[in-house]
């Protein structure tokens, strides 16, 4: 009597498998995907709060540059924005509104003072994140 598996039983072993990972592959890159989200969520709130320090310390005025005056006074270094379908990036895309919004990734910082949104700093993507939001209005 031969000890070990049947070709059958391995073949049946192995569709299992592959049909367990067709299920939490997926799964698994959208919490990937949710935790890019968080991340760069938590990296918006931290550059605004060093926006509002500057605005604080500066009698009133917030940057006009493309925020490379917060480093390394109010943040280590400007941090990189990491949305699904766009590549990482730090980039901080300045001017008024209609300049500054690019839909590329990245930062987008309106600098123009005669901007009424002038000192708004968000994402530069158009996209909704995993929870249907639309990620400029985070």
């Amino acid at each position: 009597m031969k000890k070990g598996f049947t070709i059958t039983e391995v073949v049946v072993m192995l569709v299992v498998f592959a049909v367990l990972l067709g299920f939490t592959i997926p799964k698994f890159i959208t919490l990937v995907h949710k935790a890019e989200e968080g991340s760069t969520k938590h990296k918006l709130v931290r550059v605004r709060n060093a926006i509002a320090a500057y605005y604080g310390e500066h009698q009133g005025l917030y940057p006009t540059d493309d925020l490379s005056s917060l480093v390394p006074q109010y943040l280590e270094k400007i941090p990189e924005a990491r949305i699904p379908g766009y590549p990482p990036s730090s980039k901080v895309t300045t001017g008024n509104f209609e300049q500054s919004f690019t839909n590329e990734g990245g930062w987008s910082y309106v600098n123009d003072t005669s901007d009424p949104r002038f000192g708004d700093f968000f994402v530069n993507v158009d996209a909704q994140d995993s929870y249907g939001k639309t990620w400029m209005s985070h």
